[in-house]
């Protein structure tokens, strides 16, 4: 009889070793993450646990060596109704039952009279009294505090398990000790990727943080996971457009549609790890806990980059100083919010697109008031030319530029020329155009370093000429 029980014994615990998985992974794209659950299988075990809604068995991807999959099953929508509620309830009522009987205990304690008894007992009640209702108020308001977690804690597990989730189930039968990986799409992870930089001027440095935001509400509770964020959507466009011939008074066309299929990562043995791949890359965290509809920031990458600090003054805009780090990266960073630090003090938050690898990178960390830029406008007048058709418009600027700051500093001062598209109206500048370089689309910059106390001044103009009608 007990060699029976044991062997019962051994094959629940089997059963339920099998439910739990040896290692969790979660690959997360830009729009879609999928989760991937191994197991360690003994010769057969069943497998059982919940999936999201929206999964179909199509979806499910089995990934194991010498090992055959039967009776696979995904059962219709249900509501969760798990046991750490049921216990959590059979808790609170015990406790509901304790305080009753406390508090009872304290009303009888206050009816015992005192007037029948002798001045000898006397003192022994009221050190009874003291003893017994004293510690039964000081056991109340200590249960009372706990039956108020406790609710907490249920109202907030049966939010959680208000969503509806399927069964999956499934047998494994293997030739020997194997293991099996499960991989699913999971909708319940909310990702927000975000970056913190952070210039220190003092060491021509830039502190780079890679986060991420994640929350997930799963039902579970995930101890060790490896996450692996990646740069690309998961059902991106994966092809050209497909080349369709041109004729003329024909509305038909014909599409076809192609599928994505899930990339495939290699392992990487570091906690934290940037790898590429042919066409994407990916950043990797491992040995994460993450905690059922918690919120939790991980940090997927640090590092320190030299920079090169110039200053930018937007002539044709606000006419400031604005202080930039340029600086070349190694790795792709795809856009995301980020947060701006200048030696420590936060600036501000702006949207950063595409890092993209060995391409030359400008971060801008707000205005530079040690660089004082006057600018004034010293002619302008329309004139029409008397033996002629055409008219001139002619403006010229002056700029002060002046560092008021201990060390040296570059600037380039940039400015817009008028573009003309019209070949009848013609653009004159009016400024040192040798010392200046100037683009087809008519951005003009002057780079120069300006030595502490140092001042420049700077004329810029033009002039057009157009006909008169």
């Amino acid at each position: 009889m007990k060699k029976y029980i044991s062997i019962l014994l051994l094959s629940a615990i089997s059963l339920f070793a099998a439910s739990i998985p040896l290692h969790v992974r979660v690959d997360i794209y830009q729009n879609i993450s999928f989760l991937s659950k191994t197991y360690e299988i003994y010769n057969q075990d069943n497998i059982s646990f919940l999936m999201p809604l929206q999964t179909q068995l199509e979806n499910i991807k089995f990934k194991s060596t010498g090992c055959k999959t039967q009776n696979l099953q995904l059962s219709v929508p249900k509501k969760m109704d798990t046991e750490n509620i049921k216990k959590l309830e059979i808790k609170i009522t015990e406790m509901e039952n304790k305080i009753k009987n406390i508090e009872g205990e304290n009303v009888i304690l206050k009816t015992i009279s005192l007037k029948q008894e002798n001045i000898e007992n006397i003192n022994e009640l009221l050190s009874l009294f003291d003893k017994n209702y004293m510690g039964n108020l000081k056991q109340l308001s200590s249960l009372k505090d706990k039956l108020d977690i406790a609710n907490q804690e249920l109202k907030k597990l049966q939010n959680q398990n208000a969503k509806k989730y399927k069964v999956f189930k499934a047998s494994f039968t293997c030739k020997e000790k194997s293991r099996v990986q499960i991989t699913y799409p999971e909708y319940n992870f909310t990702v927000r990727h975000f970056y913190i930089f952070n210039a220190k001027t003092g060491t021509k440095s830039l502190e780079f943080t890679k986060k991420i935001k994640i929350l997930q509400k799963t039902g579970e509770n995930f101890q060790n996971l490896d996450i692996y964020a990646h740069s690309n959507s998961y059902n991106r466009r994966v092809a050209p457009s497909p080349f369709y011939p041109k004729y003329l008074n024909s509305a038909k066309k014909e599409r076809m549609f192609l599928k994505q299929a899930p990339a495939i990562m290699g392992s990487v043995d570091k906690s934290r790890s940037y790898k590429e791949n042919f066409t994407t890359s990916s950043f990797i965290a491992k040995h994460i806990d993450i905690n059922n509809n918690k919120e939790k920031i991980i940090v997927l990458q640090k590092e320190n980059i030299k920079v090169v600090f110039e200053n930018d003054i937007d002539g044709y805009g606000s006419s400031l100083a604005y202080l930039k780090a340029k600086f070349k990266s190694d790795k792709f960073y795809p856009g995301a919010n980020s947060y701006i630090y200048l030696n420590n003090n936060q600036i501000g938050i702006k949207w950063i697109p595409n890092i993209q690898k060995d391409s030359e990178v400008s971060l801008f960390f707000g205005e530079n008031q040690n660089i004082k830029v006057e600018k004034k406008l010293i002619k302008k007048f329309n004139e029409s030319e008397f033996f002629s058709n055409n008219r001139k418009n002619t403006q010229i600027w002056q700029y002060k530029i002046k560092n008021i700051s201990k060390i040296a500093q570059k600037v380039n001062l940039i400015e817009r020329l008028p573009v003309s598209q019209n070949e009848d109206i013609k653009i004159k500048p009016l400024y040192d155009t040798k010392n200046a370089k100037m683009q087809k689309n008519g951005k003009v910059v002057w780079s120069f370093i300006l030595k502490p106390n140092e001042r420049k001044i700077i004329k810029f103009g033009y002039e057009i000429i157009k006909p008169k009608s």
